[in-house]
């Protein structure tokens, strides 16, 4: 029974979902049904409650979810202190992105904070939204940038800003014409969506239901830049965060039009753990976030 195999049913548990704790641990489906089946042999009792469409402990599993928690945090706390009290981690500051805010919202506030900390190395790798949890709570990472933080007891929420939501159209499209767009005028349009899982086509697709509208969904896509080549090549319109689109704007490259009448954004937040949240260089960018410090010197 290895520490893995502990932390995998922990993340079973706790997200209630054979896909999900395969996204945080960067398994498939079956292999997180192959480690449960490990743990059951092991212990030599079953884990779950099987035929029902939710994940139901077992007495036996209640008894050996607690234990496993226990260690899986144990470990993670130790590991922790180790690493804040390393040298080399009071000079480092690994942060996990989503593309978007990594590249257009993440950049302006890491200008400020490299001046007044020149001798802080960051690093910054760019993640999927449904693994950037998995990489912090491994200790792969000090901290993750993302839109739509989710909420967990282990986990701080910092929260950055909201950002507006803008639609983007060809140049050429009939529509470009207008100064500003209503929901209504997205129906039966050729669009450019993110991927589904996302948690910002999760949240666009919960905003058009409510608004009665459907738009014909022609490509989902998992990255802003093929996205806005996609609509600037005349595949359709998308609706993107409007700091991706500043310079497409400016340019005249893409036609950006706000939404009359309903605001749309959407939340950014800064996630830590809460065991380091307390690290010298942790602590420093924090403070340098909360304070809306982006681009300052």
């Amino acid at each position: 029974m290895h520490l893995e195999s502990l932390r995998i049913f922990r993340d079973l548990i706790e997200t209630g979902s054979f896909s999900r704790a395969a996204e945080l641990n960067y398994l498939t489906q079956s292999a997180v049904s192959q480690q449960l089946q490990q743990l059951e042999r092991s212990v030599g009792r079953p884990l779950l409650e099987r035929g029902g469409r939710r994940l139901k402990l077992t007495p036996a599993g209640r008894a050996f979810y607690g234990a496993a928690k226990r260690i899986v945090s144990s470990y993670e706390e130790v590991t922790a202190r180790i690493h804040s009290e390393s040298p080399e981690a009071a000079r480092r500051l690994r942060i996990a992105a989503i593309y978007s805010v990594g590249t257009y919202v993440l950049q302006g506030y890491l200008k400020g904070f490299l001046k007044r900390h020149p001798d802080v190395k960051v690093e910054v790798e760019y993640q999927k939204a449904s693994r950037i949890c998995g990489d912090l709570l491994r200790g792969r990472a000090d901290l993750c940038l993302m839109a739509y933080p989710v909420k967990r007891r282990d986990l701080q929420v910092i929260p950055i800003h909201d950002e507006e939501l803008v639609l983007i159209l060809p140049r050429s499209h009939a529509l470009a014409g207008r100064g500003s767009m209503a929901l209504a005028d997205l129906a039966g349009q050729d669009f450019i969506a993110f991927d589904r899982g996302t948690p910002t086509r999760k949240a666009l697709d919960k905003v058009l239901r409510r608004a009665g509208v459907r738009p014909r969904v022609r490509m989902e896509l998992d990255n802003i830049e093929t996205i806005k080549n996609a609509v600037s090549t005349g595949m359709g319109v998308a609706i993107v965060p409007a700091a991706t689109v500043a310079a497409e704007a400016k340019a005249g490259s893409l036609c950006v039009r706000r939404f009359s009448g309903q605001k749309l954004s959407r939340p950014l937040g800064c996630l830590v753990r809460k065991i380091r949240r307390g690290d010298r260089t942790v602590k420093a960018f924090l403070k340098h976030l909360s304070a809306g410090q982006a681009g300052a010197s």
